[in-house]
């Protein structure tokens, strides 16, 4: 059962808040953030499965699809990359545009066997490339550098007017070459113009060591990786609310705080090698929170649930009061576990980095009121979040849209394999009625007349099936055409698969 963050106390100064990072196992890195005990963040790499999104690779245009006004482009990846003609700075254009609103054709954006910096935006996904853009970004600890811009902006997520205006002041007085811009991060707030100078110099090295090596390879090629899950999750997560950031293991404790005294060195002291006989996560209680991640039902604290459906248009969320009998009328009911739900949902999407369209079917509230507060509920849930999300109303019908940027492969997608017996369906046809289509294809084939043996090799309850319960069909069916129908069980045919080999007269 997974816990609920709804009847957990958040006060921030009695918060215990720390960073875990497994790397003990050369298989897999994770690392997790824990408050009072409850996972609140996750990331996970699987050897095999490194992440491209932030990757910046040097490609060679292959393909432009006018009616996409998109173009395919070589870039190292499994399949091509998708490059929307939007995404293409004004650089790479054949010719100059006075005017941005002016509509160019997609042959005088790109050409077939240019070479273009790309980088990745949304990793590449079952029979889907990679999304790539050629408005670049390289993201420090408290900035975000965009070459080819002269813009500076504040990360959305710093909402308090005062602290927006003082960032933007800040930003205009770094010290950058034309032609670039920055963002500032949520790790930017209260950071001084020094601090903030201090990162933007070491993006500009890090930018000039990526043009010097475009120059120098042939596409294509990568020419910059995002830094090791860890260090980018240090970079992307920690606060200064984390009390210790816990290692176990010794070389990457090294690099840890080695990191931390380069760019947090106010917090290095923090970082500790966890050396206990019982495994990091399992101390902390990680392990099992971990393992219900991948359930379709989740439990809340007070006995309702919520059920979580990706499917490949969207991701359908259904809220359940299931036991829960405590409040004195149904409209309370529905209240006090919609507003548990919105804590446990925005948790699970973080935790599971599920993205696209999200549908909630909150339990139905009569009162305009209670939608209300379940609206803020949630949308200040999704504060903690990284990924850019929008929020709708909550509909006549109790459904609330949303979509949520996807940061990292779904954990879905990761340590598992499609089912070999219903092909990710998640059914399978039951032995009947497996055996009945098996029947019909028989005899099908055995009434053209042409057919002198039939050889069925299926699953072993199936093939039972057949030769106990349809035994006379069988017998009916080689008396009545001739023939001869052999039944083999094998073990190693998956449940919903078949051969049948005919042999003509």
């Amino acid at each position: 059962m997974l816990f609920s963050s709804f009847s957990i106390s958040r006060e921030k100064s009695h918060a215990s808040k720390k960073m875990l990072i497994n790397v003990a196992d050369p298989e897999e890195s994770r690392i997790a953030i824990i408050e009072n005990g409850i996972l609140v963040d996750l990331t996970i790499e699987i050897s095999g499965h490194e992440k491209q999104r932030g990757n910046i690779y040097k490609g060679i245009v292959q393909k432009i699809v006018p009616s996409f006004r998109a173009a395919f482009v070589d870039y190292c990846g499994t399949r091509h990359g998708f490059l929307p003609l939007d995404e293409v700075h004004p650089d790479y254009y054949s010719v100059s545009v006075p005017d941005k609103k002016t509509v160019l054709s997609p042959n005088k954006i790109l050409k077939r066997g240019q070479e273009v910096l790309v980088q990745v935006v949304k990793e590449e996904k079952d029979t889907k490339g990679a999304s790539l853009t050629t408005y670049l970004s390289l993201p420090g600890r408290y900035l975000v550098l965009t070459p080819g811009s002269n813009r500076s902006g504040i990360s959305r997520k710093i909402e308090d007017e005062a602290e927006r205006s003082k960032l933007k002041d800040i930003a205009r007085q770094l010290h950058l070459p034309e032609g670039m811009g920055v963002i500032v991060r949520t790790a930017g707030l209260n950071k001084n113009k020094k601090d903030l100078q201090r990162d933007a110099a070491y993006l500009l090295r890090l930018w000039k060591a990526i043009q010097e090596k475009a120059r120098s390879v042939q596409a294509p090629s990568i020419i910059f990786q995002e830094s090791s899950t860890v260090i980018q999750a240090i970079r992307d997560y920690f606060t200064s609310d984390i009390q210790e950031v816990l290692v176990d293991n010794r070389d990457m404790f090294k690099k840890v705080r080695d990191f931390f005294k380069q760019v947090i060195p106010k917090h290095y002291r923090q970082v500790k090698l966890y050396e206990g006989k019982e495994p990091l996560f399992a101390k902390y209680g990680v392990e099992a929170q971990i393992e219900s991640i991948y359930e379709r039902k989740v439990a809340l604290k007070s006995g309702g649930s919520i059920v979580i459906d990706p499917t490949e248009a969207l991701v359908a969320i259904d809220v359940n009061t299931a036991r829960f009998t405590q409040a004195k009328d149904p409209e309370e009911t529905a209240l006090i576990t919609n507003l548990e739900a919105a804590d446990e949902i925005s948790r699970q999407l973080r935790l599971r980095d599920l993205g696209g369209l999200i549908v909630i079917d909150f339990i139905d509230m009569k009162s305009q009121k209670n939608r209300q507060q379940v609206e803020r509920h949630l949308r200040n849930a999704f504060k903690a979040d990284k990924a850019n999300i929008e929020l709708s109303k909550i509909s006549k019908f109790g459904l609330l849209e949303m979509t949520r940027e996807q940061i990292r492969s779904p954990l879905s997608h990761m340590g598992y394999n499609v089912c070999t017996a219903c092909g990710g369906k998640g059914k399978i046809k039951s032995t009947e009625s497996l055996s009945l289509i098996i029947l019909r294809k028989i005899h099908a084939q055995a009434s053209t007349g042409t057919i002198l043996q039939a050889h069925a090799t299926l699953y072993p309850p199936v093939a039972q099936y057949l030769l106990n319960q349809k035994r006379a069909e069988l017998c009916n069916i080689e008396n009545e055409f001739n023939m001869k129908i052999m039944i083999t069980a094998d073990p190693e045919t998956p449940a919903e698969q078949y051969r049948l080999e005919f042999v003509n007269k």
